[in-house]
């Protein structure tokens, strides 16, 4: 739902910006895609990495100690928050034009960064229905509040405002979560051990993704908003895609964790498998058939000017093929994320290279291809570790049908640059 929110924002702030004349309708998009920018970049890595570890860490804990990591992990994204807010306010004097804006939206990263736990409240403790039902009603509030005012001619600031008030509301529910599920003590103890295997995680998705927003940054300075805003709208997979890999990575790596306790390590990586098979199924002839198609969907669920951004989603699409392996889940489900350090490391020198060097190459479109090379080298890196911990690709991955399935994506994308698309001008 949080993916697909920002995929359905992107598609109705560029239906709104219609309604205004041609430079301000993509001038709104390009402030809203910068705030969206400069308060994701400062963070993704952490929150990722402190969710990511708060799944096999709480259950591998005795009873008495999980109400006290619950709230010890809430306190954590609270200090990180403040930090990234300060930064964000900071950040606005950078873009004179819109500080007002970025002072404002400091706020909404305030608060709304740390209610990311109460989704994990609700996974851990069992609550599924309670879990679609706050995320249906939060992230359609958030569409509302963001794309109406907007929709009405009124100005970005009220927008911003009304999420604002919707953050406060979202920290608040939160506060009362934490009261009935959590432990309200601080525990240094806790908080230092948990830190210690979260750091790792962090550092691998901070070194990981920071090329993604550097080179956005990068696009941003140099190039004009209409390609900045074509760029931003293109570099992204499709939601459903990203959120079905990482959700069953999360779960997958409790349950390895779960399972090694028990002297069952074997049965988890099986289950892995299984499932991991059971999605490629269904994800990788659905990127086949959006390859062909998403120039009809940008053109139509996007503006003219943005029609050219689905080149750069067809490359990011490519990324299937590493997100449909997991040994990163293995080596959080068996605890031994300090690798991370190492891999991520030679993932970001590897990534610089590449880009530059792509870059050069095929222009704009070479970012792309870089990233999904170093993707697929990452993750060839981290299937290296795990056999060097005794456990082999084949016994956590479909070997057979991911091979089949990526020759056969790869072709597709390769079909796609030869064939002109009919009916597209």
């Amino acid at each position: 739902m949080r993916f697909g929110t920002i995929f359905l924002i992107s598609v109705l702030l560029a239906k709104i910006a219609v309604l205004y004349q041609h430079e301000y309708g993509l001038r709104l998009i390009s402030q809203y895609e910068n705030l969206m920018l400069v308060s994701s970049s400062l963070t993704f890595f952490w929150v990722a990495a402190i969710s990511n570890t708060l799944i096999p860490y709480y259950n591998n804990a005795i009873e008495e100690q999980k109400g006290t990591i619950l709230f010890n992990t809430f306190t954590l994204l609270l200090l990180f928050s403040i930090v990234a807010a300060i930064v964000v306010a900071a950040m606005g004097f950078l873009h004179d034009r819109d500080k007002n804006l970025f002072q404002m939206f400091a706020l909404v990263v305030l608060l709304n960064t740390p209610t990311y736990i109460a989704d994990y409240i609700f996974y851990l403790k069992g609550k599924y229905k309670s879990l679609i039902i706050w995320g249906g009603i939060t992230f359609g509030a958030q569409v509302l509040l963001l794309c109406l005012p907007l929709y009405f001619k009124q100005s970005l600031n009220l927008a911003i405002n009304l999420l604002l008030v919707l953050a406060l509301v979202k920290f608040n529910y939160t506060i009362i979560l934490l009261m009935k599920y959590g432990t309200i003590s601080v525990q240094k103890r806790i908080t230092v051990d948990f830190m210690k295997k979260a750091t790792p995680v962090m550092f691998s998705i901070l070194l990981a993704g920071s090329m993604e927003y550097i080179n956005s940054y990068i696009v941003d300075f140099n190039f004009s908003d209409e390609q900045f805003a074509m760029y931003r709208y293109g570099a992204r997979e499709l939601p459903i895609f990203l959120i079905l890999a990482n959700s069953l990575s999360n779960v997958y790596s409790g349950e390895i964790a779960k399972l090694m306790q028990e002297g069952k390590l074997a049965e988890g990586l099986s289950r892995l498998k299984n499932s991991s098979r059971k999605l490629m199924r269904w994800l990788f002839p659905s990127t086949i058939a959006l390859m062909f198609l998403s120039p009809y969907m940008f053109k139509y669920a996007y503006n003219y000017e943005l029609v050219n951004g689905y080149k750069i989603f067809n490359i990011y699409l490519l990324l299937i093929i590493s997100r449909m392996v997991y040994p990163q889940t293995v080596i959080m489900g068996i605890m031994k994320s300090r690798i991370f350090y190492l891999i991520s490391s030679n993932y970001l020198i590897i990534y610089c290279l590449l880009s530059f060097w792509f870059v050069s190459l095929f222009g704009l479109n070479g970012i792309a291809y870089a990233t999904v090379v170093s993707y697929i080298i990452e993750k060839i890196m981290l299937a290296i570790y795990c056999k060097m911990q005794g456990i082999h690709y084949k016994e956590y991955t479909p070997v057979v049908e991911h091979l089949v399935y990526s020759v056969l994506t790869l072709l597709a994308y390769y079909a796609t640059t030869l064939i002109e698309m009919p009916y597209l001008n």
